[in-house]
């Protein structure tokens, strides 16, 4: 089937849009990506000064993480993403589901006053998430190197309000990191040890070439800040907001990328979920390494708990019922060598290196547990 075509007067009124804006934003879902179309979006970002978001969930790398452009993911509310796009007056939806909601509030995604404009591959998902001001059809790649060339043609004083925005991206991207490595700073020394202090030393202990497949939940932050995620292929997560799929999901990308090694890394109670495919990893020596990080909690049901209590004023004298995993503590490395597989308990930062020297020295899957902080 051929791929749609984007029509040129569409494109022409698009440009004429993102010339007009004097703050543009970018949303981004994975389709561009995923199409091979990610050096162009990144060129259309920097030829527009566009700051650059993705939608909340994501199975795929939408943008280079350490781009002065990228600003993270979008939240999950619809009144927390109006104030994050307020300073924008026109947003570029770009192939995707865009803002998946876990809590309703009874306001647009889009601030007053910004205009709309999406490209998509087709008709499907269009205006599905917001209303739009122009939608435009047809395969991403082209129609953003549409975009893209039309936008070269505008004068210079476009472009330098463009190279402007870069600037000040890139001094609020510096901000940015210092605030990170400030953060990193001051939880070093934390006991147990802070989910950001272990992804750092694993971020330090694999290969760049590693392929993260992604189920950390409340550390993903930590996981988008800490791993270069350049291209497409470099990361996979889980789309639709159930949780399991990340130990079973590595077993398919190890699988299918033989010449890079996958770095999987889970929550302890959403590994729980697809536990069994460690036995398929060591039946058929795939070189995964499991990571499991363990705060022996559901924290991201305690977290959701936490909100639904303080929108709706609900008060309970049973602060987070059946939501430890205690009583017995999970044995994960135990769990681990019962279906063939290595592993080993980590509960010190200083040694995580160390630990990730064996599992990569080992041919086949290898599991490492590391003891990380709960909820305070």
């Amino acid at each position: 089937v051929a791929a749609a075509v984007a029509d040129p007067a569409a494109l022409a009124q698009a440009a004429a849009m993102v010339l007009e804006a004097e703050n543009p934003c970018f949303v981004l879902g994975d389709e561009a990506s995923r199409q091979g179309a990610l050096e162009t979006l990144v060129a259309l970002a920097e030829a527009t000064g566009a700051t650059v978001y993705h939608q909340g969930l994501r199975a795929h790398v939408c943008f280079p993480n350490r781009h002065p452009n990228y600003r993270g993911r979008t939240p999950f509310e619809a009144g927390a993403v109006r104030e994050l796009l307020a300073p924008h007056d026109l947003v570029l939806l770009i192939g995707g589901n865009f803002f998946e909601d876990v809590w309703h509030d009874p306001v647009s995604h889009i601030p007053d006053g910004a205009r709309v404009l999406q490209l998509e591959n087709g008709h499907g998902r269009m205006a599905l998430s917001v209303p739009v001001d122009l939608g435009i059809v047809g395969e991403l790649g082209a129609s953003l190197a549409g975009l893209l060339a039309a936008l070269a043609r505008a004068d210079g004083d476009y472009q330098s309000r463009a190279t402007d925005r870069n600037a000040t991206l890139s001094e609020e991207a510096e901000a940015r990191q210092a605030l990170q490595a400030a953060n990193l700073d001051k939880l070093a020394d934390a006991k147990p040890m802070a989910p950001v202090r272990a992804v750092h030393e694993l971020a330090r202990a694999m290969p760049e070439d590693a392929i993260i497949v992604d189920e950390s939940i409340t550390a993903s932050l930590e996981v988008a800040a800490q791993f270069n995620e350049r291209a497409n292929g470099d990361y996979f997560g889980g789309r639709g907001g159930g949780i399991g799929q990340g130990i079973a999901g590595a077993v398919g990308v190890q699988a299918a990328n033989r010449d890079r090694r996958v770095l999987a890394i889970s929550g302890d109670g959403s590994a729980m979920y697809s536990i069994q495919a460690l036995w398929t990893a060591a039946h058929h020596q795939l070189p995964v390494i499991f990571v499991i990080l363990s705060n022996r909690e559901y924290r991201v049901l305690k977290h959701n708990l936490d909100i639904y209590r303080a929108r709706f004023d609900v008060g309970s004298n049973k602060p987070y019922p059946h939501m430890d995993l205690g009583n017995p503590t999970l044995g994960f490395p135990e769990l681990a060598r019962g279906m063939g597989v290595p592993g080993e308990t980590v509960t010190e930062p200083e040694v995580i290196a160390e630990a990730m020297g064996r599992a990569l020295a080992t041919d086949g899957p290898y599991l490492l547990e590391i003891v990380i902080s709960g909820k305070p």
